[in-house]
């Protein structure tokens, strides 16, 4: 097993590789959160269930992490971020063939894999950062990193939409710089110092998911993550139909894409930023509750009012909620286990958030059929509620103080 990094010199490294990764990284994350549904849909004209296929990928891609970090901690000769390196050469790949192909369904699997396999690296970062980070510097130094992947990322999705909108034709160009970035990605991850994965990674995946059931205290707090997830998510879909719907408050184009894009990233990025200077003096569950309040507020807010201010207030609150969120969701679990299973443990948590955003969405359409968006946000918010007092049951438990 390779050292263990700690030393100034290795952190600056990790900072800088760290960032550029993430400024590459902005223009896979655009093509994945909105440029590739324009595309199937104005190019490929595709039905629904292809795009069902390209929005799940992502959370299909975050389920499969627990299998592919037990693969990489089973060898004993590279280092986790040389399979990163590997995972974005291939998402190269696959984008830059996508940008070739004349049919819906061959593009749309190609998206899918190359968005599959962009998420792999995530548990792997973990450990890169309780290696080579201390902790009173994580999460200052990962805020940094997150927003700019947030700027690169509306930054390329506007530049993508204006291509678009001069000449549709415009999307394989798109694509190739995408491709082109993805080797950038692959470049960074390559120059990130990393280590061997340790012994206590070395576990099936059965073995690895019967983690959440023997600690206790690991598997709880993934059960009231996933309850004050499920809630917010289950809404996402339905923001359109209650601001462009015949009852909803009949929102101009312009007004859909200032509290569905520029408000909540504009509040992320401050969110980020705050939540990542008071993370390492914090409890993190006193975070996520106050998290969860901006959470419920957002829900009850969006879906109950018609008054527009009120409805970009809660757009405030849901970015807010999100950045502070991501934060966390990236760091807690450096707090609460060794530093030899952080990869493990993250593997774990990104692989339960990747099944809570795939089936979020299905309950919510299912739930719509019998209540109202005005219910339906009332419901949303009692889940966040009641995974508030879970969490608060936690909150003087050792192991989290």
């Amino acid at each position: 097993m390779g050292r263990a990094f700690s030393n100034t010199e290795v952190a600056k490294k990790t900072l800088f590789f760290d960032n550029w990764r993430c400024l590459c990284s902005g223009f896979m994350d655009s093509l994945t959160e909105s440029l590739a549904f324009v595309i199937i849909l104005q190019i490929f004209k595709a039905p629904n269930w292809i795009k069902s296929l390209i929005f799940a990928s992502n959370f299909v891609g975050k389920f499969f992490t627990v299998a592919t970090q037990s693969l990489v901690a089973r060898q004993k000769r590279y280092g986790a971020m040389d399979f990163s390196t590997i995972y974005w050469l291939i998402v190269s790949f696959l984008v830059f063939a996508s940008a070739w192909v004349t049919s819906v369904v061959p593009f749309s699997l190609l998206i899918s894999f190359a968005i599959i396999f962009s998420k792999q690296p995530i548990p792997l970062m973990e450990d890169v950062y309780g290696q080579n980070y201390s902790p009173q510097e994580r999460g200052s130094r990962l805020a940094i990193t997150l927003n700019l992947l947030l700027l690169s990322t509306i930054i390329f999705g506007q530049i993508g939409g204006r291509l678009m909108d001069l000449n549709l034709q415009n999307y394989r160009l798109i694509l190739l710089f995408v491709s082109l970035a993805a080797i950038g990605v692959a470049l960074s991850f390559s120059k990130i110092p990393s280590r061997i994965l340790p012994a206590e990674g070395k576990k099936s995946m059965i073995s690895s998911i019967k983690i959440i059931f023997t600690d206790k205290q690991f598997g709880m707090v993934l059960l009231w993550w996933s309850l004050s997830g499920i809630g917010p998510q289950m809404m996402g879909p339905l923001q359109l139909e209650y601001l462009k719907g015949s009852t909803g408050i009949g929102a101009s184009n312009a007004f859909t894409i200032l509290v569905s894009i520029t408000i909540p990233m504009g509040f992320r990025i401050l969110s980020t930023f705050v939540c990542g200077q008071i993370f390492h003096r914090s409890n993190f569950i006193a975070i996520k509750l106050m998290v969860n309040l901006f959470l419920m507020a957002s829900v009850l807010l969006f879906f109950n009012t018609k008054a527009k201010f009120l409805v970009a207030l809660a757009s405030a609150c849901a970015g807010i909620a999100r950045g502070g969120g991501e934060i966390i969701w990236c760091l807690w679990v450096t707090k609460i286990v060794p530093k030899e299973k952080f990869s493990l443990y993250m593997g774990l948590n990104v692989a339960v958030t990747g099944l809570r955003g795939l089936l979020s969405p299905f309950i919510g359409y299912g739930i719509r059929q019998y209540l109202s968006l005005s219910q339906m946000s009332y419901f949303s918010a009692t889940l966040v509620l009641i995974s508030s007092f879970g969490f608060f049951s936690l909150i003087k438990h050792p192991r989290f103080a």
